[in-house]
Protein backbone atom coordinates (compact mmCIF):
# COMPACT_ATOMS: atom_id res chain seq x y z
CA UNK A 1 0.00 0.00 0.00
CA UNK A 2 3.01 2.29 -0.51
CA UNK A 3 1.74 4.04 -3.67
CA UNK A 4 -0.25 7.21 -2.96
CA UNK A 5 -3.11 8.04 -5.29
CA UNK A 6 -3.89 11.73 -5.83
CA UNK A 7 -7.61 12.54 -5.76
CA UNK A 8 -9.06 15.91 -6.75
CA UNK A 9 -12.28 17.53 -8.05
CA UNK A 10 -11.75 16.01 -11.48
CA UNK A 11 -12.41 12.52 -10.09
CA UNK A 12 -15.18 13.46 -7.62
CA UNK A 13 -18.42 11.47 -7.99
CA UNK A 14 -20.59 11.94 -4.92
CA UNK A 15 -20.68 13.04 -1.29
CA UNK A 16 -22.22 10.93 1.46
CA UNK A 17 -22.81 11.66 5.14
CA UNK A 18 -19.34 10.45 6.08
CA UNK A 19 -17.45 9.70 2.87
CA UNK A 20 -16.70 11.17 -0.53
CA UNK A 21 -16.61 8.91 -3.55
CA UNK A 22 -14.07 9.37 -6.35
CA UNK A 23 -13.39 7.59 -9.63
CA UNK A 24 -10.06 5.77 -9.32
CA UNK A 25 -7.59 7.92 -11.34
CA UNK A 26 -5.87 4.81 -12.72
CA UNK A 27 -8.93 2.61 -13.29
CA UNK A 28 -12.28 4.10 -14.27
CA UNK A 29 -13.99 0.81 -13.41
CA UNK A 30 -13.29 1.41 -9.73
CA UNK A 31 -14.19 4.03 -7.17
CA UNK A 32 -12.42 5.11 -3.98
CA UNK A 33 -14.37 6.05 -0.85
CA UNK A 34 -12.58 8.42 1.54
CA UNK A 35 -13.82 9.74 4.89
CA UNK A 36 -14.36 13.51 4.62
CA UNK A 37 -15.34 14.28 8.21
CA UNK A 38 -12.63 15.53 10.55
CA UNK A 39 -14.85 15.29 13.60
CA UNK A 40 -15.96 11.97 15.11
CA UNK A 41 -17.14 9.53 12.45
CA UNK A 42 -18.41 5.95 12.32
CA UNK A 43 -15.37 4.34 10.66
CA UNK A 44 -17.54 3.30 7.73
CA UNK A 45 -14.61 2.15 5.58
CA UNK A 46 -13.18 -0.10 8.28
CA UNK A 47 -16.64 -1.46 9.11
CA UNK A 48 -17.55 -2.25 5.50
CA UNK A 49 -14.17 -3.87 4.82
CA UNK A 50 -14.58 -6.12 7.89
CA UNK A 51 -18.11 -7.02 6.86
CA UNK A 52 -17.15 -7.75 3.26
CA UNK A 53 -14.37 -10.09 4.44
CA UNK A 54 -16.81 -11.74 6.84
CA UNK A 55 -19.19 -12.49 3.94
CA UNK A 56 -16.37 -13.82 1.74
CA UNK A 57 -15.07 -16.14 4.47
CA UNK A 58 -18.55 -17.60 4.77
CA UNK A 59 -18.75 -18.04 0.99
CA UNK A 60 -21.80 -15.82 0.67
CA UNK A 61 -22.68 -14.96 -2.95
CA UNK A 62 -21.89 -11.32 -3.70
CA UNK A 63 -24.25 -11.12 -6.69
CA UNK A 64 -26.14 -8.07 -5.39
CA UNK A 65 -23.18 -6.21 -3.85
CA UNK A 66 -20.41 -4.16 -5.42
CA UNK A 67 -16.99 -5.82 -5.14
CA UNK A 68 -14.57 -4.46 -2.56
CA UNK A 69 -10.84 -4.49 -3.36
CA UNK A 70 -9.26 -3.26 -0.12
CA UNK A 71 -7.49 -0.10 1.03
CA UNK A 72 -5.26 2.38 -0.76
CA UNK A 73 -3.30 5.45 0.38
CA UNK A 74 -4.53 8.72 -1.08
CA UNK A 75 -3.63 12.39 -0.57
CA UNK A 76 -6.95 12.68 1.33
CA UNK A 77 -6.26 9.77 3.67
CA UNK A 78 -6.90 6.05 3.55
CA UNK A 79 -9.44 5.10 0.88
CA UNK A 80 -11.43 1.92 0.29
CA UNK A 81 -11.60 0.71 -3.33
CA UNK A 82 -14.86 -0.60 -4.79
CA UNK A 83 -16.09 -1.72 -8.16
CA UNK A 84 -17.73 1.10 -10.11
CA UNK A 85 -21.06 -0.33 -11.14
CA UNK A 86 -21.64 -0.29 -14.89
CA UNK A 87 -24.24 -1.65 -17.30
CA UNK A 88 -23.55 -4.23 -20.02
CA UNK A 89 -22.86 -1.36 -22.49
CA UNK A 90 -20.23 0.17 -20.17
CA UNK A 91 -22.43 3.10 -19.14
CA UNK A 92 -22.39 3.86 -15.39
CA UNK A 93 -25.41 2.28 -13.68
CA UNK A 94 -28.00 4.61 -12.15
CA UNK A 95 -29.69 4.52 -8.77
CA UNK A 96 -32.91 2.60 -8.23
CA UNK A 97 -34.40 5.90 -7.04
CA UNK A 98 -33.75 7.38 -10.51
CA UNK A 99 -35.60 4.47 -12.20
CA UNK A 100 -38.59 4.88 -9.87
CA UNK A 101 -38.78 8.65 -10.29
CA UNK A 102 -38.53 8.34 -14.07
CA UNK A 103 -41.22 5.60 -14.09
CA UNK A 104 -39.07 3.34 -16.26
CA UNK A 105 -40.45 -0.01 -15.10
CA UNK A 106 -43.91 -1.56 -14.97
CA UNK A 107 -45.28 -2.52 -11.56
CA UNK A 108 -44.47 -6.17 -12.28
CA UNK A 109 -40.86 -5.30 -13.16
CA UNK A 110 -40.42 -3.22 -10.00
CA UNK A 111 -41.92 -5.94 -7.82
CA UNK A 112 -39.71 -8.60 -9.41
CA UNK A 113 -36.53 -6.59 -8.77
CA UNK A 114 -37.51 -5.88 -5.16
CA UNK A 115 -38.53 -9.50 -4.59
CA UNK A 116 -35.18 -10.78 -5.95
CA UNK A 117 -33.29 -8.43 -3.65
CA UNK A 118 -35.38 -9.53 -0.67
CA UNK A 119 -34.70 -13.21 -1.41
CA UNK A 120 -30.99 -12.51 -1.71
CA UNK A 121 -30.80 -10.64 1.63
CA UNK A 122 -32.94 -13.10 3.58
CA UNK A 123 -31.49 -16.31 2.16
CA UNK A 124 -27.89 -15.20 2.74
CA UNK A 125 -28.36 -13.25 5.99
CA UNK A 126 -27.01 -10.02 4.47
CA UNK A 127 -27.25 -6.93 6.68
CA UNK A 128 -28.36 -3.98 4.57
CA UNK A 129 -28.61 -1.27 7.24
CA UNK A 130 -28.70 2.14 5.58
CA UNK A 131 -31.74 1.48 3.39
CA UNK A 132 -31.78 4.82 1.58
CA UNK A 133 -32.70 4.24 -2.08
CA UNK A 134 -29.57 6.07 -3.24
CA UNK A 135 -27.57 3.15 -1.77
CA UNK A 136 -29.10 0.77 -4.33
CA UNK A 137 -28.26 0.90 -8.00
CA UNK A 138 -30.12 -0.75 -10.84
CA UNK A 139 -27.69 -2.53 -13.15
CA UNK A 140 -28.66 -3.47 -16.70
CA UNK A 141 -26.36 -6.50 -16.84
CA UNK A 142 -27.73 -7.66 -20.23
CA UNK A 143 -29.94 -5.76 -22.63
CA UNK A 144 -33.30 -5.19 -20.87
CA UNK A 145 -32.25 -7.43 -17.97
CA UNK A 146 -31.81 -5.67 -14.63
CA UNK A 147 -30.85 -6.41 -11.05
CA UNK A 148 -30.59 -4.32 -7.91
CA UNK A 149 -27.09 -3.94 -6.45
CA UNK A 150 -26.26 -2.48 -3.04
CA UNK A 151 -23.39 -0.01 -3.28
CA UNK A 152 -23.34 1.29 0.31
CA UNK A 153 -24.86 0.88 3.77
CA UNK A 154 -23.90 -2.71 4.64
CA UNK A 155 -23.06 -4.30 7.99
CA UNK A 156 -24.00 -1.74 10.65
CA UNK A 157 -24.03 1.98 11.28
CA UNK A 158 -21.15 1.88 13.77
CA UNK A 159 -18.19 -0.32 14.56
CA UNK A 160 -19.35 -1.29 18.05
CA UNK A 161 -20.65 -4.29 20.02
CA UNK A 162 -23.86 -4.36 17.96
CA UNK A 163 -21.88 -4.92 14.77
CA UNK A 164 -20.15 -7.98 16.26
CA UNK A 165 -23.43 -9.24 17.72
CA UNK A 166 -24.97 -9.07 14.22
CA UNK A 167 -22.05 -11.09 12.86
CA UNK A 168 -22.19 -13.92 15.34
CA UNK A 169 -25.84 -14.16 16.42
CA UNK A 170 -28.11 -15.50 13.70
CA UNK A 171 -31.23 -14.62 15.71
CA UNK A 172 -30.13 -11.02 16.13
CA UNK A 173 -29.07 -10.81 12.47
CA UNK A 174 -32.41 -12.10 11.20
CA UNK A 175 -34.32 -9.77 13.47
CA UNK A 176 -32.30 -6.82 12.10
CA UNK A 177 -32.72 -7.93 8.45
CA UNK A 178 -36.52 -8.07 8.85
CA UNK A 179 -36.61 -4.71 10.61
CA UNK A 180 -34.48 -2.96 7.97
CA UNK A 181 -36.38 -4.60 5.11
CA UNK A 182 -39.64 -3.05 6.36
CA UNK A 183 -37.92 0.35 6.32
CA UNK A 184 -36.54 -0.24 2.84
CA UNK A 185 -39.96 -1.29 1.55
CA UNK A 186 -41.53 1.89 2.97
CA UNK A 187 -38.84 3.93 1.17
CA UNK A 188 -39.52 2.03 -2.04
CA UNK A 189 -43.28 2.67 -1.80
CA UNK A 190 -42.69 6.42 -1.37
CA UNK A 191 -41.02 6.59 -4.79
CA UNK A 192 -42.95 3.98 -6.72
CA UNK A 193 -45.85 5.35 -8.77
CA UNK A 194 -47.76 2.10 -8.30
CA UNK A 195 -48.06 2.38 -4.50
CA UNK A 196 -49.39 5.94 -4.35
Amino acid sequence: MSEKIVLNKKYFLAKGGERNCYIHPKDENKVIKVVHRNEKHNEQNKLEYKYYNFLQKRNKPLTHLTKCYGFINTNLGLGLIYERLKDYNNNPSKSFKFFLEEKIFTREEEDKLVSELKDYLFQNDILFIDVDLSNIFCQEFMENKYKLVIIDGLGARRLNWRFYTYLYSKTFTRYKIKKQWKKFFQNFKKYSTYYK
